[in-house]
């Protein structure tokens, strides 16, 4: 598979998933530096407005793909395995 197949409509990767491990890779890189130059008694600077783009984007990405997995399914039967206690609703004294 070349690297411009990910661009392609009907390509087996989720680019959605791809992006959100990548941008929560980018918070894990910022967590890990904050907590180093805290150690050394140092203060590391950034714009809150940088960890709140990759926060959002990265829970979005997932959201969405999480959606489009559980959504997508065409049977019960492929839901349920992706849902804990299956489809049935709760009893009234559980939710």
């Amino acid at each position: 598979m070349a690297i411009l197949d990910i661009f392609k409509d009907d390509n087996e990767i989720n680019e959605k998933a791809i992006l959100g491990f990548a941008s929560f890779g980018v918070l894990t890189i910022y967590g890990i530096a904050d907590v180093i130059t805290g150690l050394e008694g140092q203060t590391f600077v950034i714009e809150p407005i940088i960890l709140e783009v990759f926060a959002g984007l990265t829970f979005g990405c997932f959201g969405i793909a999480s959606y489009e997995k559980v959504a997508n399914r065409k049977t019960d039967a492929e839901r349920e395995k992706n849902l804990p206690g299956g489809l049935a609703p709760l009893p009234d004294d559980e939710g």
